[in-house]
């Protein structure tokens, strides 16, 4: 008898622990970008500051029906080089020259939130604040961007353990390409940095 209690003591001790997932985050380039015109100055991505109130890697994480942590999801690296990559990458795909050794303005930012989670849906919310600076460092333009996605359909089984970290990690991906997009697409930055 004592011997089944500690088994089944052991396993809901065991089972209440929550595993780690190393997930990587890239910017997938889509074809709707808005193309900058030939003439768009140079342009330096400076550093995104993470104010999200989380650990630099946490990017989210998969819960039981009771809200206890099942599976946590985390980047190879932190947040704030993941945003300021995607940035890079979103204004090299508009045809802008990035990093250069003598740019017109810089492009830096605050992170607010970039967060996922999943009880029975999975959830993604970004929020940057974009800052663009002049050569001389004074504020030209700011602007917060956010985008969120609900992903799946509340009779899933893939929930709890059965969830998907791939999953929820993709949700946030598209998350973040939308939010970027929204900032680099926008009239008023595109005006800012003259692209």
């Amino acid at each position: 008898m004592i011997r089944t209690v500690l088994i089944a003591l052991s396993l809901s001790v065991l089972s209440a622990c929550a595993s780690t997932s190393n997930v990587g985050m890239t910017y997938p380039s889509t074809a709707e970008v808005k193309k900058a015109s030939a003439s768009a100055p140079p342009l330096l991505v400076g550093s995104f500051i993470d104010q999200r109130g989380e650990p630099a890697n946490y990017l989210g994480t998969i819960r039981g029906g009771y809200g206890n942590p099942l599976k946590n999801l985390e980047t190879d690296q932190p947040v704030c080089d993941i945003v300021r990559l995607a940035f890079v990458d979103g204004l090299r795909a508009r045809g802008v020259t990035v990093d250069s050794q003598s740019p017109k303005y810089h492009l830096t930012g605050i992170i607010r939130k970039l967060d996922c989670n999943q009880i029975v849906r999975r959830e993604a919310n970004v929020e940057i604040e974009v800052h663009i600076l002049d050569a001389a460092g004074q504020p030209h333009f700011t602007r917060t961007y956010s985008a969120s996605n609900l992903d799946g359909s509340i009779l899933s089984m893939k929930t709890g353990v059965f969830a998907s970290v791939d999953d929820l990690r993709a949700t946030l991906e598209r998350t973040l390409r939308e939010t970027v997009d929204k900032a680099l697409n926008d009239t008023a930055l595109r005006l800012a940095l003259q692209l």
